[in-house]
């Protein structure tokens, strides 16, 4: 499922109390009275962060016997406990991410060492001076200031798209219990004493 927060939605998360709100809701419905018990709030402050909430779609207000309770909706139960496809998309993403972060500086570099001089701005290099001629006062170090970088977000792409095959492979199963018994099994088991 996908989520979409507008401006409402991320004013609504801007406040830690809001999130411990959303927190104790995650359970179950609550009055305002019952939330003000659990966040330690007074009751006034706690139905303006439920207002503010419910204007950013995060909560939804339920009318039942006579009680006022305030629920979860389906954005926020996402946001909180995010669902496993939802975890997959994330990890993916970053993993995308980051190799193009490690591409980037990989033919920044590249491009550096080739002397298109008007990327060592963009490079974080420590106290190297460029000539005309595209030679460092560094000692020949000023590679290290592209390779770091780009081995570092590569092994960061690396392990997300790891934990992204982790998630989406299954699980192996695991023999139930009710399985039946090999008669190899049965005349290992002790007899039963029921003399």
């Amino acid at each position: 499922m996908r989520i979409e927060l507008d401006k409402k939605s991320l004013f609504a998360l801007a406040s830690d109390t809001r999130i411990e709100i959303l927190k104790a809701l995650q359970p179950m419905r609550r009055t305002v009275s019952q939330l003000s018990e659990v966040v330690s709030v007074d009751k006034a402050a706690v139905y303006r962060h439920l207002k503010k909430m419910e204007d950013g779609g995060l909560v939804k207000r339920y009318e039942e016997h006579g009680f006022v309770y305030y629920g979860l909706t389906w954005k926020a139960k996402d946001l909180i406990a995010p669902s496993e496809s939802t975890k997959i998309v994330i990890l993916l993403s970053a993993t995308w991410l980051l190799l193009l972060c490690a591409a980037v500086f990989l033919s920044a570099g590249l491009m550096a060492e080739e002397g298109n001089h008007y990327l060592y701005g963009f490079l974080p290099t420590k106290d190297a001076s460029y000539d005309q001629s595209g030679s460092t006062s560094d000692g020949g170090l000023a590679w290290l200031s592209w390779v770091a970088p780009s081995v570092a977000f590569g092994f960061a792409a690396a392990v997300a798209a790891y934990f992204a095959v982790l998630r989406i492979r299954k699980p192996f199963q695991t023999p139930a219990h009710d399985d039946p018994v090999s008669p190899e099994q049965l005349a290992q088991l002790p007899p039963d004493d029921a003399d």
